[in-house]
């Protein structure tokens, strides 16, 4: 995959985010910002694509598949408070998620140290 990742801290496999016929990478950088990664399906990613800045804001993000059930893949967070948000995919790599909705995970905390985020 190559060098460079570690101005990175917080990775996570999504699966297909984008569209495409392979599973693509998601990592956040140390300033909050969230990159997308295409995978191309030969084991290599495209260029990264900005998704957007403030994802500092969730210390854990997680890659959960289609938990909406819409065949696209999507993307849980947890703020510090222990608050979850699922955020849907859109199958489009230029704007890749809606908008957060908060899930009814009631103990957000025991859910991710069962998921081994923790």
């Amino acid at each position: 995959m190559g060098t460079g990742w570690g101005i990175y801290n917080q990775p996570t496999a999504t699966g297909n985010i984008a569209g495409g016929t392979v599973g693509d990478l998601l990592a956040r950088d140390k300033e909050g910002v969230l990159w997308l990664y295409l995978g191309k399906g030969d084991g290599t990613f495209a260029p990264r694509v900005r998704i957007g800045g403030g994802w500092n804001a969730y210390p854990h993000l997680v890659g959960i598949g289609d938990g909406t059930g819409d065949g696209r893949a999507d993307l849980l967070a947890m703020d510090a408070g222990g608050g979850t948000y699922s955020y849907a995919g859109t199958g489009d790599y230029r704007k890749p998620f809606k908008s957060r909705v908060a899930t009814n995970l009631t103990n957000g905390y025991t859910w991710f140290r069962l998921m081994n985020v923790f």
